[in-house]
């Protein structure tokens, strides 16, 4: 598995993908930046891309790729300089579709982020994940992941679409 930078050439991948999610959203992909296009048209999808690309976002996009087949997503922030990052997002997101999870994939992709973070100047980072994905807190405390604490579900969570708890996880990012 390889990082890459998203290109609309994985297009009818991510759409096989996104299909094995429901359809819905994908942890890791920033797909609320794709709000208004419809992803399953190819300039669309091409637009959207673009945006995740963009140099002027605070954010770093990669994207899981096997043989040509896309797996996933990996999302840096560089900050987190909003309530819902620094409570319930992080610096950090992920995500494995369905039929590629069990592998490792979102371990590797971890940690090669956590370089990728050191090198921006982040000493540590936040990584969050629902308190019932036991595979992604797994992953968070096999790349170094100390929980802080688990943020219980209220009115701001919910407003967010975050309605199960939250664990909230710091890694240091320095070897």
């Amino acid at each position: 598995m390889k990082l890459v930078t998203p290109t609309a050439d994985l297009h009818a991948s991510w759409l096989a993908a996104n299909a094995e999610w429901g359809g819905e959203h994908q942890d890791g992909a920033a797909t609320h930046l794709a709000r208004g296009l419809d992803l399953t048209d190819p300039v669309d999808f091409a637009t959207w891309v673009e945006m995740l690309n963009d140099d002027s976002v605070a954010a770093t996009n990669h994207w899981m790729v096997e043989d040509g087949e896309y797996l996933g997503a990996i999302q840096l922030r560089h900050t987190i300089d909003s309530p819902a990052l620094a409570d319930l997002f992080g610096h950090i997101g992920y995500g494995v579709r369905p039929s590629a999870r069990g592998r490792g994939l979102a371990r590797q992709a971890l940690r090669e982020v956590l370089t990728d973070a050191r090198e921006i100047g982040l000493h540590r980072v936040l990584v969050c994940c629902r308190e019932d994905n036991a595979a992604s807190i797994s992953v968070i405390r096999a790349c170094g992941g100390v929980l802080e604490n688990i943020r219980h579900v209220d009115e701001f969570s919910l407003s967010h679409g975050v309605s199960t708890p939250t664990c909230r996880f710091w890694i240091e990012t320095a070897s």
